[in-house]
């Protein structure tokens, strides 16, 4: 694939109530567009179907699953897979080799053992060219938030990490493995590491956490007072809506535009997995 959509104009036009939310799904998408997603199609924990919708411009995905009924609903609503159903990874009723590609989206981070979910994936791959292609937040993600780096810098560690910690319990985040950690997680599924690629650079993850103080991102604010859904009828919040995408698709372009350099570190890390013949 190639990321010829404009991901973040068509994100914000989505997420106009959280625009940090934007602009993170924005980059991670930009990335993930780079890969090729050969069918059929698995997509692992597919929420509400919207980025499979923005990821594949529209095409309808194979199968989304998802654990949580609510979501398969919305999933099956938003016209983005050709089955929908509910599941759980760690027992997927797919049979073996189902799957020529398997896509996750920010999801393991939440699973605290991903162990059973990778022999999962793996089974129900394709043998010697099955891939899974997911991404999740880097194990450097929390020491490049921005208040984490304010805080170190005066000094105050014991401050930063309990705000880095404050910061997983709102995401629900249970871990952050290395590249090399990875590698072994999947080894114990079948596969083998094929591609660790980081993504949101210091800059971009840096504006991401202090927009989402500015916008009340996990608080109490006027903005999330203005971007409730109980003021929807009030009539306004379709001009609201626009104001966010005209604004912050032109004044977060060059971060969305950027990428991390090479050797440098970035918060997200998308990772390649490859089906090895032979070994479940």
């Amino acid at each position: 694939m190639k990321p010829t959509t404009d991901f973040l104009t068509r994100l914000l036009s989505v997420y106009w109530f959280a625009p940090p939310v934007a602009l993170w799904r924005a980059v991670e998408l930009r990335t993930a567009a780079e890969e090729t997603y050969p069918p059929p199609l698995l997509d692992l924990g597919c929420g509400d179907g919207l980025v499979a919708r923005v990821l594949f411009d529209d095409r309808p995905v194979d199968v989304g699953m998802d654990p949580w009924m609510a979501q398969v609903r919305q999933a099956a609503r938003s016209g983005a897979y050709r089955w929908v159903q509910q599941a759980n990874g760690v027992q997927l009723p797919y049979p073996d080799g189902a799957f020529a590609t398997a896509f996750s989206n920010s999801v393991l981070e939440h699973i605290p053992d991903v162990r059973p979910v990778l022999r999962e994936v793996g089974r129900v791959l394709r043998p010697t060219d099955g891939r899974f292609i997911f991404t999740i937040p880097s194990d450097l993600f929390r020491r490049l938030l921005y208040f984490y780096q304010q805080r170190l810098a005066s000094g105050d560690r014991e401050g930063a990490e309990r705000y880095a910690a404050e910061v997983d319990a709102r995401l629900e985040h249970h871990h952050y493995y290395t590249p090399q950690e990875w590698a072994g997680l999947l080894a114990e599924g079948g596969m083998a590491l094929e591609k660790a690629r980081y993504y949101i650079p210091r800059p971009v993850e840096q504006l991401w956490d202090r927009e989402n103080a500015q916008f009340g991102i996990g608080h109490r604010s006027l903005w999330s007072l203005l971007a409730s859904p109980r003021l929807r009828r009030a009539g306004y919040q379709r001009l609201l809506a626009r104001w966010v995408v005209r604004r912050y698709s032109r004044l977060w372009r060059p971060h969305y535009e950027l990428d991390v350099a090479p050797g440098e570190p970035g918060g997200g890390l998308l990772i390649v997995g490859r089906r090895e013949a032979g070994r479940q």
